[in-house]
């Protein structure tokens, strides 16, 4: 069933005229003629009656005009609709790890805001398995990953970067003033971790244990702003991504210590879906992350 004959019905039997219809849509009447044709031959009943120059709505024309009407309506809603489709409007769904939600996303979200205040965001934060879980599952729009750098073919990475991940100490603190501090020198004094299983705090266990060593911390905290605090105030040393220290280290309340023996490979990538269709907005907040982590 062609919208081209719907229309032509319609404007016929608001007319009462097969040629008035013609003239208004730009045919011939002997193609009015035809597509009205096509319609009753497809519904099986007359929807007209010829009664010499005159046509009229049969009771089966009264019902489908009705039908017909409400076809090109929302027709014509679905085109107004695509053509909005553009816009950068909706729902964004952002899953992260904690420390980027505390510490690096704000700037972006305040951002993004600013410039798209009509679309919704709703953020989440996981582990990196609870990501590609809600990833692969199109529970979440894209992700932003802190961990080793991943490689898999059902995924696309269009922001990739290292992030330095450093033990911090209070200023003051007697290992401070060291050009180079020995690991074993770190475990004398209390430590404020993440909780075991996250990215970093993993690979940490993972060297240490590769030179038969361990840190007891006395508090395991998921969140690396508090953590970052308490280091501040000087409740231990810690083992923090770089950013999320940032501010403390501008100040001087808190210092990078140069622990001998770790090394670290932290990587961030912001990550969607091979499969996904990438929305305005989804394209509008890959930009700006783009721009604050490569500023």
């Amino acid at each position: 069933m062609e919208f081209r004959n719907l229309t032509t019905f319609v404007r016929a039997a608001e007319l009462h005229s097969f040629s008035q219809a013609a003239r208004q849509l730009g045919y011939s009447q002997s193609a009015v003629s035809m597509q009205i044709g096509q319609l009753e031959s497809e519904l099986g009943a007359p929807l007209f009656d010829r009664v010499g120059k005159t046509v009229a709505l049969t009771p089966q024309g009264l019902r489908f005009f009705e039908y017909a009407q409400n076809i090109l309506r929302m027709a014509e809603s679905a085109r107004e609709d695509m053509k909005t489709a553009g816009a950068v409007a909706g729902q964004l769904r952002v899953m992260m790890a904690e420390s980027i939600c505390m510490s690096l996303f704000p700037p972006v979200l305040a951002r993004f805001h600013a410039l798209y205040p009509d679309v919704s965001i709703v953020i989440k934060t996981g582990t990196t398995s609870d990501m590609f879980r809600a990833l692969t599952q199109n529970d979440a729009d894209i992700i932003l990953h802190l961990d080793q750098q991943i490689y898999r073919s059902d995924i696309v990475v269009p922001v990739s970067g290292p992030v330095p991940v450093i033990f911090v100490a209070p200023a003051g603190h007697p290992l401070a003033g060291l050009e180079r501090v020995p690991l074993e020198s770190c475990r004398q004094y209390p430590f404020i971790l993440t909780e075991k299983g996250m990215s970093y705090r993993s690979q940490l266990d993972a060297r240490l244990a590769e030179r038969n060593l361990e840190l007891n911390p006395f508090l395991e905290l998921g969140n690396t702003d508090l953590i970052a605090r308490l280091v501040e105030q000087g409740m231990g040393l810690s083992f923090l991504p770089e950013f999320v220290v940032r501010d403390q280290l501008a100040r001087g309340a808190i210092v990078r210590l140069n622990v001998e023996g770790v090394d670290v490979s932290l990587w961030r990538q912001l990550i969607y879906h091979k499969g996904k269709w990438i929305t305005p907005a989804m394209q509008a907040m890959i930009d700006i992350i783009r721009e604050e982590t490569e500023a």
